[in-house]
């Protein structure tokens, strides 16, 4: 669910480009204070895309361009490509962006210099990962350029399956509609967008207010859309890793259109394919808010990089204002990649009652030129040696803050 924290960041943000901006953040000052907070691990994905007769007689598939080089089509079939390019509208953001094998979903925000939020969640799915035999019969249609989208509403007592996967807003509209089409031969798009019901010109925004289905917006946003693979960018080239492991979900937060001092922020989780080696189920009753001290050791912060069970090993690259958390208060153990190197303990926050239970050091963390670079473990005993080997053997970008240069993940990532 949306948290109170997530939201609050949400208004200060587009506060900035409203009208009166000091008295909307004093107003939200009143609500509540904020509550300290750190994001860590990652989330998962999963996909979809079958043809029902019925259904794709009313939608028109659009052929994928093919070419002849080699690394093209690496490109156009790979996991860690966008399916279709995110040529988003002015002011629209994509804040949180998450990559599997058949499932790619992209979390977006609309900027509109007002103080009420729109939020947008896209999902492109392939290779049977969604069925388009559960659109209802009967749904309206819409135009979408060459394409025609069907309008699904959803309630709490009829949900339409799969449902949008939020990460740091999730949608809460009831009922929420969804725009549903076939933007390329093999490949099903789900689009839901939401803004906050309009109280008035004197009324100010708050955290609890109510949100209507957006149908225009989202429709405006997939005309946006372009046909076709995009290149995916990797900060790092992760080409020398243990035996076995394999990229499971990419998880992506660019420094713009997000909230202020996040940076570039990219996550890779990689498995072994053993549910049984790598992270395992949370206590049960394991609270994910931030509370002093936790009940148990937990998961903290945005959904999109929580692990899931059977994850074995995370890189996560970050140019976030806390990239030097690490050099503010201690001495480094080593210099790698010329950047200090830490040991620390990531996963989560443990108590006195749990301190015996979980390893004292858990990831190697590289800080420097405004990088942070945490290389963690998710196995019950993990090894500092096998984390340090891969910090040593990635490949960096010369160009952190420039997303445009980097590297190919379809290319650099295994």
């Amino acid at each position: 669910m949306r948290t109170e924290e997530d939201l609050r960041d949400a208004f200060d943000h587009l506060a900035g480009t409203a009208p009166h901006p000091g008295q909307i953040r004093q107003a939200l000052e009143l609500g509540g204070r904020r509550a300290a907070h750190r994001r860590t691990a990652l989330i998962a994905v999963t996909a979809v895309a079958t043809a029902t007769a019925a259904v794709a007689a009313v939608l028109t598939p659009h052929l994928l361009l093919s070419g002849n080089d080699s690394a093209d089509q690496e490109t156009r079939t790979s996991a860690w490509a966008r399916w279709v390019g995110l040529s988003l509208p002015k002011n629209v953001y994509a804040t949180t962006q998450v990559y599997g094998a058949n499932r790619q979903d992209s979390e977006l925000q609309v900027v509109n210099a007002t103080p009420w939020p729109t939020f947008c969640q896209l999902q492109v799915h392939r290779n049977g990962d969604f069925d388009p035999g559960r659109i209802p019969p009967g749904s309206p249609t819409i135009a979408l350029g060459g394409h025609q989208a069907r309008i699904v509403t959803s309630t709490k007592n009829a949900p339409f399956p799969p449902g949008p996967q939020g990460y740091r807003f999730p949608l809460l509209g009831a009922p929420m509609q969804t725009l549903v089409w076939q933007p390329a031969e093999g490949l099903w798009a789900l689009l839901s967008c939401e803004s906050q019901r309009r109280l008035g010109t004197r009324k100010i925004p708050t955290i609890d207010g109510p949100f209507d289905p957006d149908v225009t917006m989202a429709s405006t946003i997939a005309r946006s859309l372009s046909v076709g693979p995009q290149q995916l960018g990797s900060p790092f080239v992760a080409d020398e890793l243990p035996d076995g492991l394999a990229a499971r979900r990419i998880t992506y937060s660019p420094a713009t259109g997000n909230v202020a001092g996040s940076g570039e922020d990219f996550a890779v989780m990689f498995s072994d394919g053993n549910p049984g080696t790598g992270y395992r189920k949370p206590p049960s009753g394991c609270s994910l808010s931030f509370k002093s001290p936790p009940p148990k050791v937990c998961p903290e912060g945005n959904q999109a990089y929580q692990p899931q069970v059977g994850d074995d090993i995370e890189i996560r690259y970050s140019t976030g204002e806390f990239w030097d958390s690490s050099s503010r208060h201690a001495a480094p153990v080593a210099i790698i990649q010329g950047m200090k190197a830490y040991y620390v303990y990531a996963t989560g926050l443990a108590t006195s009652q749990t301190k015996n239970t979980v390893p004292p050091y858990d990831a190697v963390r590289l800080e420097g030129n405004g990088v942070a670079i945490t290389i963690r473990s998710l196995a019950p005993k993990p090894s500092l040696n096998e984390l340090r080997g891969i910090a040593e053997n990635l490949q960096l970008t010369s160009s952190p803050q420039n997303p445009a240069t980097w590297f190919d993940a379809a290319t650099s990532i295994p």
